[in-house]
Order: structure tokens, then C-alpha cells, then sequence
């Protein structure tokens, strides 16, 4: 984070996005940009001074424990599935983003729109445990790497892998073809790579019941204001469900998001939503497509995911932000255990951010969140043996705090402290069924390059 002794753009830029490099017409002065440094050191920094095209990557690696004498994590730590040390994320990534006020998953950003169309692109691969939960099915769920791995092996993938235009027309739009990370939901969408905009290392019991990617299209645009105004935002999306490139049932699902910014920039508002036929897409010989199964192919089973997040810079130091989420499946796979059809999940979350030093960030983070049945199949405890699920649902309760400390640029380290509780039915949902509750303590170390 930069520092300033002031409220500028660029401060109020940075906590929100975790990044300076998203907002560079606001950046009046930055520290050399870890984000590429190995590749600059190497190569020099031509192909990125004069074309626009960085090549960076990072790798997190973290070790994890819990207090009940089981070593499963894997919803409450979601994603690391084991106790003890976890290689992440290893990852490598090519891009050029366009010029333009409108940047896609993020929206509007404030300023006249630029006249010349542009373009860029992003691939990234990615290998460690995190993989396997960024797989898509129909593209890379089948590499030969993956084929013998198991549920606690590291995977690859190709984590995104698209296309982008900026387009000056309506008050400036940004086109998207191909394989991206979500613009849904808080804790994901930005256009950085992963884990760069996390401020957490678990994640939120909303972030593991929606999607991670989409195979499509998504055209983000901003409708023309008055200069010094407040900005409004829209996303419409036409893609191949939650995390696939081949869609069984053979509907698209549609994204339509609202993004609005406040005129000084301290204020965002954003309503995201993906509609579309959640049947078949679910497939456990590959552990991928969407984590909520739901019937076959040939069915037509309506699923739909809301979210609502409203997040406020209080002042340079201070930034909260709180989300809501509901979301349905229609004859969800494992509801016939709590003698249901459908099933629904909603609740919120409330997240602080707090500024202690340029270098230092304490992030603090309390969710509720209630299904009224079994959705998800990490919820579902599916014996890998005999292949029998043992379900848990009802609400969830988490409080998580951390210290975000970067040394130098290139390092952040990081320990935190989770504990949950689980209020419902069906088996208890840690210490592998025998704990309601569970206290989780987690050191990560990110190395961007």
C-alpha cells in the first residue's frame, strides 16, 4: 500500500482493490511493483514498458492446526483440507490489461472515457492444493498430472485464460471472452490473480457455495455521468455454469451485476447474480464442475445465487465492508436428507480492515450463514470407501482474525486465528463429525515474483 499522510484517490483505491495496480492513473508515487520483478530482472523490462504484456507469478505455501485432534479442515479452512504444512499456489501468469475506465469484475472507475479502443489478455496456470478447486470441467479436469491425485495432492490447471476489449462506447465498456475467475461474490473477482486480493486465508462458508470460474462472455460498461459524479456500473454475462467449459445440460446461465461507486470513491455497492439450470454439472470422477450437484443432464433445475456487498473506507487507515448472500437449488442432490426437494443458503458476513502500519494490516472478518438442507459436497462428508454421504447443515458461525505483514514487497506473511460453530442437523461438522466447534490456527507465506 502506498502511504499518504492524506485521503487521496489512490488511498482509497488501494484497500479496496488490495492493489495499486489496478487504479494507476491514481497512483502519484509507487514503490517498485513486486508484480513481475523476476521476469524484469531477467528479460529487462522492455516487453512490459513497451507493450503492456507483464509476466509474474507468486507462490503461497501455509501450516495449519487445529485444537480437536483431527486433521480435517476442509470445510473450515476451506480450501486447505489437511492439517500441517500445505502448498498452495504456485502459479505463473502472462497479461495485458487494457486501457479504459471500466475495468471487468470491477467496474467503473471515476475520469473522462478514453476514445481508442484496446485490448489485453491474461493466462495463468496454477498448481499446488488450491488447483483443484479452480479445475474446469471440459478443459483441463483430465490433464495427465491430475489423473492419480487425490483429494489432498496438489493439482494443475489453467486458472483463466481470456480475452479482453475496451471498447469506447455508452460511458466506456469492457468486453471478456474465455475462461475467467467469477465476479461474484466478495472474497473473488478481482482481475488479479489469486491469492493477491485475498485478505484471509480460510475463506467464508458463502465463498465455498458459489462458483470459482465461467467459460463465456462478460460485457462490463458504464453509463455516462456528469464528471465529479457518482457511477453506475452493469455486467452481463452468458456462460457455461459453475466451473465448466462443457455444460451437460446444455443451458447457458446468465451473470447480471449492478456496480455502483460513490463520487469520492469511498463507497461501492455491488449486486451480483448468476442464473441458469444447475442439473448434471456436478462431477465426482474429476472432483470439478459445480460443487452443488443437482439430477442429470436431461433435467431442468433452476439455480440462482445473490450477492450483495456494500463496502466503505472510513478513512486511510479503516475500511469495512458487509456482504449478503442467498442462493437455491432446485432437487439438490443430498436435501432428501433433511426431507426436502429444495434447498436454500443464505446469510452475511462483515469484514474490518485496519491499517496499523504502511507495511502492516490487521484484518478481522464474522459470518452467519444457514442451509436448510445439505447443498455442497464438502457439507455432504462422502465416505471415499463405500461412497455413502453423512451430511451436515443448519447454521455456521465464524469469527477469523489476521496479521497481513509485508517486510518487503515481494513477501506478506501471515498468521490467523479461526474458530466456528456449527447450530443444526445431521452429523457434527469438525473433528471428522464428533466436534461442533473448532478453534483453527493457520501461517501463510506469499512470495510474489
Amino acid at each position: 500500500m502506498i502511504p499518504r499522510k492524506h485521503l487521496s484517490a489512490s488511498s482509497l483505491c488501494a484497500p479496496v482493490l488490495a492493489a495499486a495496480a489496478l487504479c494507476p492513473a491514481f497512483v502519484q508515487a509507487a514503490a517498485p511493483d513486486p508484480s513481475g520483478s523476476l521476469f524484469r530482472s531477467a528479460f529487462g523490462d522492455g516487453l512490459e514498458a513497451d507493450y503492456g504484456i507483464k509476466v509474474n507469478g507468486w507462490a503461497q505455501a501455509g501450516w495449519t492446526y487445529n485444537d480437536n485432534g483431527s486433521d480435517d479442515l476442509s470445510k473450515q479452512a476451506f480450501f486447505n483440507n489437511d492439517e500441517g504444512f500445505n502448498l498452495n499456489q504456485v502459479a505463473l501468469s502472462i497479461q495485458k490489461e487494457p486501457k479504459g475506465n471500466v475495468v471487468g469484475r470491477v467496474g467503473p472507475f471515476p475520469g473522462p472515457m478514453p476514445e481508442q479502443a484496446d485490448w489485453g489478455f491474461n493466462v495463468t496456470a496454477l498448481y499446488g492444493k488450491d488447483a483443484r478447486f479452480f479445475k474446469t470441467y471440459g478443459f483441463d479436469d483430465d490433464l495427465g498430472v491430475n489423473r492419480s491425485a487425490d483429494a489432498n495432492d496438489e493439482n494443475f490447471n489453467i486458472a483463466q485464460a481470456y480475452l479482453e476489449f475496451y471498447i469506447p462506447v455508452l460511458g466506456g465498456s469492457n468486453l471478456m471472452l474465455g475462461v475467467f475467475h467469477t465476479p461474484l461474490e466478495n472474497e473473488i473477482g478481482f482481475a488479479l490473480g489469486s491469492p493477491a486480493p485475498a485478505d484471509f486465508y480460510s475463506h467464508t462458508y458463502s465463498f465455498m457455495h458459489g462458483p470459482a470460474k465461467h467459460t463465456g462472455a462478460l460485457y462490463s460498461f458504464k453509463l455516462p455521468q456528469e464528471e465529479g459524479g457518482s457511477m453506475l456500473g452493469f455486467e452481463l454475462g452468458l456462460v457455461q455454469g459453475w466451473n465448466n467449459m462443457q455444460d451437460p445440460n446444455g443451458d447457458p446461465d446468465v451473470i447480471a451485476n449492478l456496480r455502483w461507486r460513490s463520487a469520492d470513491f469511498r463507497t461501492w455497492v455491488d449486486w451480483e447474480n448468476i442464473y441458469g439450470n444447475g442439473a448434471g454439472d456436478s462431477f465426482a470422477e474429476c472432483a470439478c464442475g459445480s460443487p452443488i450437484p443437482a439430477g442429470t443432464q436431461d433435467d431442468d433445475l433452476t439455480r440462482y445465487a445473490s450477492y450483495l456487498t456494500v463496502s466503505h473506507v472510513l478513512d486511510e487507515r479503516n475500511r469495512v465492508a458487509v456482504e449478503f448472500k442467498y442462493g437455491q437449488q432446485e432437487d439438490a442432490a443430498f436435501a432428501a436428507f433433511a426431507d426436502k426437494g429444495n434447498a436454500h443458503w443464505y446469510g452475511a458476513d462483515v469484514n474490518w480492515y485496519h491499517r496499523l502500519a504502511d507495511d502492516l494490516t490487521w484484518n478481522s472478518r464474522a459470518e452467519w450463514f444457514h442451509t436448510d438442507a445439505p447443498v455442497h459436497v464438502v457439507m455432504a462428508n462422502i465416505d471415499p470407501q463405500t461412497g455413502i454421504p453423512d451430511p451436515s447443515w443448519g447454521s455456521f458461525y465464524g469469527v477469523t482474525t489476521n496479521l497481513a505483514w509485508t517486510p518487503v514487497p515481494h513477501v506478506r506473511l501471515r498468521p490467523e486465528l479461526r474458530y466456528d460453530i456449527h447450530s443444526g442437523h445431521g452429523r457434527d461438522a469438525y473433528g471428522g463429525g464428533r466436534e461442533d466447534s473448532q478453534l483453527i490456527g493457520s501461517f501463510d507465506v506469499t512470495v510474489f515474483f
